[in-house]
C-alpha cells in the first residue's frame, strides 16, 4: 500500500474519463482513475522481498488520483534520492511508452535517421532521448515556442510543425514514431525508406485501411503498439534519472482539488513535458 505523494497525468486518463478508450466497456463506476504513482510505501504483503515500509518508490497502479494506492511490487520500483517525487510520478507510462517504442518496436540503431512526433510532448521528449542515447539522428516536430526545448534534448533538426512542411525536411528515414494518425500518419510513412518501420501509437487509429495499404506498397512496417508494465524498463529509467542521463519536464504540478483543470490541460495538446498532480507532502508523511 502506497500513501500517494504524486500522479502523472497521461492523455489516456483523459480518454478513460471521458468514456472513449477501449478500456472503458469493462470499467466499473465509480472508478478512480491514474495509473503513474510516485509515493512512500506503507504497509507491504507477507510475500514481498524487496519493499519495506517506508520506501520511496515509483512505477504504475490503477486508481493513483488518490491519497492511497495498492501496487504490485513487480510494477514498482525504488525511487532515486536525487530525483523528487514529481519528476517519477510523470516517467512511467510516458517512459515505457517511449523506450519500448524507441527500442523494441522500431529497434533504432546507431546512424539511423528518425522523425518523432510531438518531440517536446509527454511521450515525444523521453522517445527524443532514448533515441539518442541509441545513436540515432533525430529530427522532431514542435511548435516555435519549443524549439529551443528540442535542441537541449538533443534534437539534431527541429521542424516547426505551424510553419514547415516535415516531409520537405526529414526524408529518407529510417523510422517514424507518430502521435497523430490520420493524415499526418499518411505523409509520414511516404518519407520513410522502403523496409523501414512506423510507429503509430494513438490506438484509436489501428488497422487504418488507408495507412495499412500505403504502408504495403512502400514495404513500411506499420506497428500500432501495446505499452507493457516491463520492471526492468521501470529500473533502467531509475538508474538513467538518477545519472542525469535521463531527465524528464514537469511543466506543471497542479494540487488534486484541480485535477479538472489538469485534465483540460491535458486534452489542449499544448504541453510541454508532463503534468504531475501533486497529491500529499513528503514532508508530512
Amino acid at each position: 500500500m502506497i500513501r500517494v505523494i504524486a500522479a502523472g497525468i497521461n492523455p489516456v486518463d483523459a480518454k478513460i474519463r471521458s468514456g472513449l478508450h477501449r478500456s472503458c466497456k469493462d470499467l466499473q463506476l465509480p472508478a478512480i482513475l491514474g495509473k503513474d504513482v510516485s509515493g512512500i510505501i506503507e504497509k507491504v504483503g507477507s510475500n514481498v522481498l524487496d519493499f519495506k515500509i517506508g520506501d520511496e518508490i515509483f512505477g504504475l497502479t490503477n486508481g493513483s488520483y488518490a491519497e492511497y494506492a495498492i501496487a504490485s511490487a513487480e510494477t514498482i520500483v525504488k525511487k532515486p534520492a536525487n530525483i523528487s517525487f514529481y519528476e517519477v510520478a510523470a516517467v512511467s507510462v510516458a517512459g515505457l511508452t517511449a523506450y519500448q517504442a524507441i527500442n523494441d518496436q522500431l529497434q533504432i540503431k546507431e546512424g539511423q535517421k528518425v522523425l518523432i512526433q510531438s518531440a517536446a510532448g509527454g511521450v515525444g521528449h523521453l522517445a527524443t532521448q532514448f533515441a539518442k542515447l541509441a545513436g540515432a539522428f533525430v529530427y522532431g516536430t514542435s511548435s516555435a515556442k519549443n524549439a529551443d526545448f528540442l535542441l537541449e534534448l538533443g534534437v539534431d533538426t527541429s521542424i516547426n510543425y505551424k510553419a514547415e512542411k516535415f516531409e520537405e525536411i526529414a526524408t529518407g528515414l529510417d523510422a517514424v514514431m507518430d502521435t497523430m494518425g490520420g493524415e499526418i500518419l499518411y505523409r509520414a510513412i511516404n518519407i520513410v525508406k522502403p523496409g523501414g518501420k512506423v510507429v503509430c501509437l494513438p490506438s484509436s487509429t489501428k488497422d487504418d485501411p488507408i495507412a495499412l495499404k500505403m504502408a504495403k506498397e512502400r514495404n513500411v512496417e506499420l506497428i500500432w503498439p501495446m505499452m507493457q508494465p516491463q520492471k526492468k524498463h521501470l529500473q533502467l529509467f531509475a538508474t538513467l534519472l538518477e545519472k542525469g542521463t535521463l531527465k524528464v519536464k514537469v511543466e506543471k504540478v497542479f494540487p488534486l482539488n484541480e485535477i479538472v483543470s489538469a485534465h483540460e490541460t491535458i486534452e489542449s495538446h499544448s504541453v510541454s513535458g508532463k503534468i504531475v498532480v501533486g497529491v500529499s507532502e513528503p514532508a508530512k508523511i
